[in-house]
């Protein structure tokens, strides 16, 4: 089944995190997109044409915090206690239409969001979605926009533009699938923080397999990097040169998880998704979960 670009889960700008005269570097430029959160099939169109319902209900828990070396930090003298649940619906229209030889989709994805403040958060919507489909193979190019359209609390407060790709390698007529998926954004400044987040690449790689008709496991990993750093306010660079701190630096995370699928009938499917990040700097690390429920009204067997 599919999906779009997901919604970064981390609808914050993180401020000045002090243990004595030690700031968390780098946490202003969190971007939309989150890696290991869709099933590992959904970054491909779907090969039949109509309308796919797609609920990702997503939970992010962290304990650690790292600076740009990868150091972790204890703002404060305590432990990081974070966590945070999203409900991300996707509506996803798959057309007879052809372009470019491709098969032609679109979709969009509102989401919600309960942390210490609860909101609709950023829309994000994908006019182009394109499918080139072969017996053993097919290859996927999104381009979409987050919308700062969400709650005030809640809300990144800027733009995003989006590219992805992704391809899959069928093995045993489909029952199993190889895939790799790059995913690029480009962000306006925030008006809230007046912080331009450096752009992010996240690269996600797994391997599917139905063992019967109905039930799928997986393994998936994936990595993100900011390209580029935060562009900062004047008062950060100042913070950074007075405190020898990294405000605004380039931020990374790396994790592996695994998948287990279930097709209740053939038109209801609920996938677990599990990830844990096991390196970072400059953000938060932890853990991700995500129990996910596809509805197709066309059986898919």
């Amino acid at each position: 089944m599919k999906l779009t670009s997901l919604i970064r889960l981390l609808p914050l700008s993180f401020a000045l995190l002090a243990n004595g005269h030690v700031l968390a570097d780098g946490l202003f430029g969190s971007g939309h997109y989150s890696p290991g959160i869709a099933n590992i099939r959904d970054l491909s169109v779907p090969r039949d044409a109509g309308f796919i319902y797609e609920q990702y209900n997503i939970y992010y828990s962290a304990d650690k915090i790292t600076n740009s070396s990868g150091e972790s930090l204890k703002p404060n003298g305590s432990d990081i206690d974070y966590s945070v649940f999203a409900i991300a619906p996707s509506f996803v229209w798959t057309t007879e239409k052809e372009f470019l030889g491709a098969r032609y989709a679109f979709s969009f994805n509102p989401l919600l969001v309960n942390n210490e403040s609860s909101g609709v958060g950023d829309l994000f919507i994908q006019p182009l979605w394109l499918g080139w489909q072969e017996d053993n193979y097919d290859i996927n190019f999104g381009a979409g926009v987050y919308i700062p359209a969400g709650d005030s609390d809640v809300t990144l407060d800027l733009w995003t533009t989006q590219l992805q790709t992704a391809g899959y390698y069928y093995l045993m007529d489909g029952a199993g699938a190889l895939m790799l998926a790059a995913t690029y954004e480009f962000h306006t400044e925030s008006d809230s923080t007046n912080v331009t987040p450096g752009d992010h690449l996240s690269l996600e790689y797994g391997y599917s397999q139905y063992l019967t008709q109905q039930l799928e496991v997986g393994i998936r990993g994936y990595s993100q990097w900011q390209t580029e750093s935060d562009e900062i306010t004047d008062t950060h660079v100042l913070v950074n040169e007075r405190l020898n701190t990294s405000i605004g630096s380039q931020s990374q995370v790396h994790g592996i998880g695994v998948s287990v699928g279930y097709w209740i009938n053939g038109n209801w499917n609920v996938t677990a998704n599990v990830a844990k990040e096991y390196y970072s700097e400059s953000r938060l690390e932890g853990e991700t979960y995500s129990l996910n429920v596809t509805y197709s009204p066309k059986a898919v067997f």
